[in-house]
């Protein structure tokens, strides 16, 4: 008898957690129509920028990742499991630093792009002398630089390590390298 009151005694401690079930269920139904939502919209939005595919599907991840973290925090916060709930959301601020740091380097190749673009000497045809390359300026992006040496190789340098340093354009482009191009 008395295995059968120590089972009584924990179906009564614990019925206040089935009591809650079905308003985690609904938290959980609505995380999952938030989540779709956002994902969606996210592949929209980085569709009309033309952002490039592996991208897209790391930012959606991303996104489902953490959306799906914070709906288990909430649904851990419905039942009254606040503990639980806690750890979760203290998990997502680690990754989210983690994230942060990992996309450091992108971060500086952005905005030193955008500040290379803005720079009207420094454009296509220009010939340069940037991130330890001197040749002609075939492309500039929003992240990296192309540049064309006077051997006709091509250099991707970051826009970080042109913008960080010191760039040299060339007012012309150096005498001799005009008799390389025809031979």
């Amino acid at each position: 008898m008395d295995g059968m009151s120590n089972l009584t005694a924990m179906l009564e401690a614990n019925w206040k957690y089935v009591e809650k079930l079905p308003a985690a269920v609904i938290t959980l139904a609505v995380a999952y129509v938030v989540i779709e939502l956002a994902k969606r919209a996210i592949l929209a939005a980085t569709g009309l920028a033309r952002v490039n595919r592996a991208v897209q599907t790391m930012i959606r991840s991303v996104v489902g990742f953490a959306g799906w973290v914070l709906a288990l925090a909430a649904v851990f916060n419905v039942m009254e499991l606040s503990q639980l709930s806690l750890a979760l959301g203290g998990s997502i601020a680690l990754i989210a630093m983690a994230l942060a740091t990992g996309l450091n380097n992108i971060t500086q190749d952005l905005l030193a792009g955008i500040f290379l673009l803005g720079d009207k000497e420094f454009a296509k045809g220009a010939w340069v002398k940037a991130g330890g390359v001197e040749g002609e300026l075939e492309e500039l992006t929003i992240r990296k630089t192309r540049i064309r040496d006077a051997e006709g190789n091509l250099h991707v340098i970051p826009n970080r390590n042109v913008d960080g340093g010191t760039y040299v354009i060339v007012p012309a482009r150096p005498a001799g390298d005009e008799q390389k191009e025809g031979a």
